[in-house]
This record gives C-alpha cells, sequence and structure tokens, in this order.
C-alpha cells in the first residue's frame, strides 16, 4: 500500500508558525498546500478552494478548532485533527463532531502523511453509484440525481460505512465502535445522527428504503436505488 500523498489539495490549520513552516516545507513539492491561523480564515479559503484534506489543530490563537464544524457553510472534506490534547473524552468529541482521524503531537510529517494518505482513496475508486445515487468519499458528498443531500460530518460518516458494508446489519453500538474506535457505553449518538440521516435520504429519495432497520440485528444499506 502506497501511503504517500500527491498532487493533493491540502489546507493545514495551525498557528505554531514552526510547525507549520515544517507542513509546508514537507507537502508543498508535490502537493497543493494553504494554511491558516485560525478558524474564520479556513472558513474564507475553504469557499474559495476545493480541498482534498484539511488538517485541524484543536487550539488556535483566536478560536476552539471544533468550531469548523459548526460554523462553515461548505461541505467539508476530510478532517484529520493534530493535537497535543490527548484525553480520551476531547479524541472521542473530536471524532463524533464529525473528523474521520485524531493524530495525537508530537508526531512526524512522515507519519502525518501516512494518516492523511489512509483516507485519500485514489480519485477513480472514491466515487461509489447505486443506480441513482452516489457517494463520494474523497469530496464527502452524497448525491440523488445530481441533486445534493446535505449531511453533517458524522451523518456522512456513517453512511459512507454502511455504503462500503452494503448488505450487512450493524447495531448502533456497533457502527459507533468501527467508525469512532472506542466502546459505544450505549451512547444514544448514533441513534440519533441515524434518525436524521435516514430522514435526510427518505426526504431525497422517498421511492427507495436504502437504509433498512431490522430487529436486533440493526442496520443496514441495502444498495437498492431506483
Amino acid at each position: 500500500m502506497n501511503y504517500t500523498v500527491c498532487n493533493r489539495a491540502l489546507l493545514f490549520i495551525e498557528d505554531d508558525e514552526q510547525l507549520k513552516r515544517e507542513m509546508v516545507s514537507y507537502f508543498s513539492p508535490a502537493n497543493y498546500v494553504f494554511t491558516a491561523s485560525d478558524v474564520d480564515g479556513a472558513i474564507d479559503l475553504l469557499a474559495e478552494h476545493n480541498f482534498d484534506a484539511v488538517v485541524l489543530d484543536l487550539i488556535l490563537n483566536n478560536s476552539m478548532g471544533l468550531d469548523l464544524f459548526k460554523n462553515s457553510p461548505e461541505i467539508l472534506p476530510p478532517i484529520i485533527i493534530l493535537s497535543s490534547l490527548d484525553g480520551e473524552d476531547t479524541i472521542l468529541s473530536g471524532l463524533t463532531s464529525g473528523a474521520v482521524d485524531y493524530v495525537v503531537k508530537p508526531c512526524s510529517m512522515r507519519l502525518l502523511e501516512t494518516h492523511i494518505a489512509m483516507r485519500l482513496l485514489p480519485k477513480e475508486e472514491a466515487v461509489l453509484t447505486f443506480g441513482s445515487f452516489t457517494i463520494d468519499s474523497n469530496a464527502r458528498t452524497a448525491k440523488y440525481r445530481n441533486g445534493p443531500i446535505s449531511l453533517t460530518p458524522s451523518e456522512f460518516n456513517i453512511l459512507l460505512f454502511l455504503v462500503k458494508n452494503r448488505g450487512k446489519y450493524f447495531t448502533a453500538d456497533e457502527i459507533y465502535e468501527n467508525i469512532w474506535c472506542a466502546p459505544s457505553l450505549r451512547t444514544t449518538t448514533v441513534r440519533a445522527h441515524l434518525s436524521s440521516l435516514r430522514r435526510k435520504l427518505k426526504a431525497a429519495m422517498p421511492e427507495s428504503d436504502v437504509i433498512r432497520t431490522e430487529f436486533s440485528k440493526g442496520y443496514c444499506f441495502t444498495g437498492e436505488v431506483l
């Protein structure tokens, strides 16, 4: 498996100037690299460019990194959190907010590149199509008959997991544990996201029942789309 990142548009949201220079020096020879020091600056860049991935620090000069998930009007690309905060609750908060990965500082640029590469499929493999429904794991978009389906980052993460495991049933706890790699502790988080996700999918394609539920078995993406 090749864990290098090439020809990608990357946004690093970081206020440590030395670390930012290291990121630019390491990634810019083979990629299109942009940087921001706070969430407001990042939101401006997200409105102007289509990024393949974002690396996000949690503690910034004028803002908290998680505000990006709350305040950005744009569809967010894959977000990899890079933070010195290593508490389990903080990591879970970042992942359940919609990040696809969490890396603890300090880490080498090579390790960070591996984490980014693992979250970015080759572009020809990123788009999955079922009838008139498409989901793009890199762009993090879902469409039905070319019309976008507006999903939160966590809703998209759940949908993508179910799509990749089409035809298999998972309980809410199993979904949580697979996506966020932590014990679910019987949390209602996934059930709330699933309820909203199913409602949005049904509104977009009322004639198709793409996520089915079965008592004691859980939730399943059928792939049966008209």
